[in-house]
């Protein structure tokens, strides 16, 4: 069919990703911190959406916090990111460095 492109055309990106939904914060030094859901998570990027969307951001250095639950367990989960991608749903956000640090608490 004229037009139509296959599943490879479709998708340009490196690395597949994984639909989740996990709560998440994105630290910026210019302003306060934002929290939204991290969805389409993989090893280059994830995708945070948000209430609030941001302007004019791209290429800007951040810092991206997941937060796990397990019980009375919280697990933090930090990566430095870049912003790649904005939209009026959220924030698409590229991973810098495979540095991450984990830190456990009790809640």
């Amino acid at each position: 069919m004229l037009g139509s492109k296959t599943n490879s055309e479709k998708e340009r990106r490196r690395a597949p990703r994984l639909d989740s939904r996990i709560s998440a914060y994105l630290i910026m030094p210019s302003s306060a911190p934002l929290r939204g859901v991290a969805k389409n998570i993989s090893r280059s990027g994830v995708f945070i959406e948000t209430t609030k969307p941001l302007k004019r951001l791209i290429g800007e250095p951040a810092r991206l916090v997941f937060t796990l639950e397990h019980g009375n367990l919280v697990r933090l989960a930090r990566y430095s990111v870049v912003i790649v991608r904005e939209s009026q749903h959220g924030i698409g956000l590229g991973f810098w460095h495979s540095s991450k640090a984990v830190d456990s608490r009790k809640a």
